[in-house]
């Protein structure tokens, strides 16, 4: 009877009851709710660190090929209709000396970018396109420049433009000064 009991005791403790599985179940939940919004704003950082980035190089690939090419560049939303909420697209705009230009439309898009749905990026641009004369000069009317922002959740990203057409990214949480600021900021 003895080697009875020793086994139907084995038997039973080889598995787990059903307490200590929702128990073990519960922990594990808690812990993956508690990630999943770190993991969250994580992604979202880096969204919006790569859309700055992003977007500075197409600015500077704007300024660059209209001093290279001689022609006028800008870069706008990559549908009119619905804004800069988009993307943006890197055009440029035919002249009578421009060679290659020949397309349905007369542009050269060279560079297209969109937004991601997931997580919502917002782009913040206080004008219709960014352009370049064909020296490479902004064709900006604003004195100061102008600040393009990127941001999702908690994280934003300015791009700051010179008067003279060059991007620079600015983490507005990390640079509290004032040449970290929107230019149309009022202090």
């Amino acid at each position: 009877m003895l080697a009875m009991t020793r086994h139907a005791q084995a038997i039973r403790q080889a598995g787990v009851t059903l307490l200590e599985l929702v128990i073990v179940l519960a922990i594990v939940a808690v812990l993956a709710v508690m990630a999943v919004r770190s993991v969250i704003d994580r992604w979202q950082r880096e969204t919006v660190i790569l859309l700055a980035e992003r977007l500075a190089s197409t600015i500077s690939l704007a300024q660059r090929t209209a001093q290279h090419r001689h022609a006028q560049t800008q870069v706008s939303p990559r549908e009119p209709s619905q804004g800069w909420a988009s993307g943006w697209a890197l055009t440029v705009l035919p002249t009578t000396t421009t060679p290659g230009a020949a397309c349905a439309s007369g542009k050269e898009v060279l560079v297209s970018v969109s937004l991601p749905t997931v997580p919502v990026v917002r782009l913040s641009v206080p004008r219709g396109t960014l352009s370049y004369a064909a020296v490479g000069y902004s064709r900006m009317t604003e004195v100061t420049g102008t600040t393009v922002t990127v941001s999702s959740g908690r994280h934003t990203r300015l791009v700051r433009i010179n008067r003279i057409g060059r991007p620079r990214i600015c983490d507005p949480d990390a640079n509290r000064s004032s040449n970290c600021q929107a230019s149309n900021h009022d202090p």
